[in-house]
């Protein structure tokens, strides 16, 4: 049953004939505090801000609630980094409960870094996590997120998501908890500590590029599930929530010898979880490629992600026809699509079934 969510009635937006960057929604706490770099000039009805304003008020009080507690978190500032978010003229976004860029357009997803002179704190933010779990339930859900991709270097981040709040306040909060590495889910129900980046190399003995020979899978979910259902001889490199501008893709490349046969899979996560270009994914993808083909000798193949129900139609064949441009100046690369009919999509909606990966293998084998 809904609850009834009791907000600081000097706040609610109800009380307010115009919404504005300047409205307050907390002591200390505005509506501009969750603009970050964005105006409100594309919203221009009066019951879409209000419903903005609404929203936001559970972060505000967690806002206020961190950045004035003068004991556990005295030396520490929570800071807003992804805001209310603005699409682009031409973007198409998914909407769907798991996309945060979708729950920020209305100011129900907002990503918190905490930090102290200028630096995140990543032991502090776990501890912040698990106050807010205990102390600050008002979210549908709060997820530690933690990333390498700033040069390989560990970050966390907190982002808390939270329902459409009604006029009424009636409103039920999920209270799920969900612990992230590179966009990938660790554990879910349950907020645990990375204290160190999770092993991406593969689970042989290999000291040296000479001593690793045989077919590889690099990149993305697609390739270390090539793996997975291919069985032997595959081994992979690959890590489900990869990103194309990932550093340690090109580093794994670099690890296995000349002649040697691999799978890259890339370029899907970039579709989800980014706001990147189609073109400028394709680019990242086509070093990718060609790094792997042309200076490191290898016999390259490439897995062109499916369209699924988790990237807007559009989106997904932008990607694609821009991945598929750039790589059709190679005259020696494979590419298989994951789209063909001959292969199914898993249950999940964004991988193959263990069936058609096991066809893939055979194919390339």
């Amino acid at each position: 049953m809904p609850k009834n969510y009791l907000p600081d009635l000097r706040f609610i937006p109800e009380n307010y004939d115009t919404i504005t960057a300047a409205t307050p929604l907390s002591d200390g706490v505005t509506i501009g505090s969750f603009l970050n770099g964005v105006t409100l000039d594309h919203i221009t009805d009066i019951a879409t801000r209000k419903q903005l304003a609404r929203n936001l008020l559970p972060h505000a009080q967690i806002l206020k609630s961190i950045n004035t507690n003068n004991k556990r978190f005295a030396d520490y500032k929570l800071v807003v980094i992804e805001g209310i978010y603005k699409k682009a003229p031409e973007e198409q976004l998914t909407e769907s409960e798991d996309n945060n860029n979708f729950l920020a357009l209305s100011g129900r997803g907002i990503v918190y870094e905490l930090k102290r002179n200028k630096k995140t704190d990543n032991d502090k933010t776990f501890e912040l996590a698990r106050y807010l779990q205990v102390y600050h339930k008002t979210y549908d859900r709060l997820i530690l997120d933690y990333d390498t991709y700033n040069e390989g270097e560990l970050n966390a981040q907190i982002i808390i998501q939270t329902p459409e709040i009604s006029p009424s306040y009636d409103v039920k909060f999920k209270q799920v908890s969900t612990t992230v590495f590179n966009n990938t889910p660790q554990v879910i129900g349950q907020l645990v500590e990375i204290t160190e980046i999770p092993e991406t190399t593969v689970q042989f003995p290999a000291d040296t590029p000479d001593d690793v020979t045989g077919y590889f899978t690099v990149g993305d979910i697609h390739a270390r599930l090539l793996r997975v259902y291919g069985g032997d001889p595959w081994q992979s490199y690959a890590r489900d929530g990869r990103l194309s501008r990932d550093q340690v893709i090109l580093e794994n490349l670099q690890k296995i010898r000349r002649g040697q046969v691999v799978v890259i899979s890339s370029g899907y996560n970039d579709a989800v979880n980014s706001n990147d270009t189609p073109e400028s994914i394709a680019n990242r993808v086509y070093k990718t490629v060609a790094i792997s083909k042309d200076v490191l000798g290898h016999v390259t193949t490439f897995l062109l992600f499916p369209i699924t129900d988790k990237i807007a139609v559009s989106r997904s064949r932008a990607v694609r026809n821009a991945i598929v441009s750039k790589l059709a100046t190679f005259n020696d690369v494979r590419i298989v699509d994951l789209n063909d009919s001959q292969y199914e999509l898993g249950n999940d909606g964004k991988s193959l079934t263990p069936e058609s990966y096991i066809s893939i293998s055979t194919s390339l084998i």
